[in-house]
């Protein structure tokens, strides 16, 4: 995201992750937001840059304060993800408070979210609002993967992803060990399942994920990132 990406992590410190996802599981309650780094952005001057990171990271810290905002954290790779404890329409009109986003730095896929209720997950998601600052840990061990239903197959309507994405937990679990899972999120109207998870291999154990089946048939694709996240949020130690 556009920031120096030291000032982004002080801030996601701050932040807790308490994920939901999909209408096979529940109302979706909380939003999970996308931040994906817009291709076509305009070109603007380093003090027009660092005035919207400035405001972007202001406005983060604002929405946290006011218990709107549940967690933030960005992928190594830029852009990066919020969570927020609103529904999505409360959340639509939210974001563009943003500067950053008001200004088209940046794609956005919001969707409503539930958790996956798999007993290989941690269904109890802690907050960390009320800890200071320094007795927050970084994660920096911690992996993204992202399940989307391949839309142009017919077939993949009449299929119930999340059943395919807990048999791989399942399966990751007792090959890795049960703590290697740290959350599964549910995405609304069938639009696919996130993962956490820890791994201390470089470029983590993607090739594990790939294995998902309905990957494998084609039904589903999939995106593997790093991360960086305050540990604690899924109640982990």
């Amino acid at each position: 995201m556009i920031q120096p990406m030291k000032r982004y992590l002080l801030s996601a410190l701050l932040f807790c992750l308490s994920f939901t996802l999909s209408a096979q599981y529940g109302n979706g309650r909380y939003t999970f937001v996308f931040l994906n780094t817009n291709p076509n952005k305009a070109e603007i001057s380093k003090a027009a840059v660092d005035s919207l990171q400035t405001g972007h990271m202001n406005n983060i810290n604002r929405l946290v304060k006011e218990r709107k905002m549940i967690a933030a954290g960005p992928f190594f790779t830029g852009g990066g993800v919020f969570l927020f404890d609103t529904n999505v329409e409360e959340t639509k009109a939210i974001l563009n408070s943003d500067p950053a986003i008001a200004a088209d730095r940046y794609i956005l896929e919001v969707f409503a979210v539930d958790p996956i209720p798999h007993n290989a997950v941690n269904k109890t998601l802690c907050t960390l609002w009320d800890k200071n600052e320094a007795d927050v840990e970084m994660a920096m061990n911690y992996y993204f993967v992202r399940y989307k239903p391949n839309k142009e197959n017919e077939d993949i309507a009449a299929v119930k992803t999340n059943r395919f994405t807990e048999n791989l937990i399942k399966s990751i679990s007792k090959k890795h060990g049960r703590n290697t899972i740290i959350g599964a999120l549910n995405l609304n109207d069938n639009e696919g399942q996130l993962i956490f998870y820890q791994s201390d291999i470089e470029g983590g154990m993607e090739a594990d994920f790939a294995t998902h089946e309905l990957v494998k048939k084609g039904l589903m694709t999939y995106e593997h990132s790093q991360i960086y996240f305050p540990k604690g949020v899924f109640c982990e130690n």
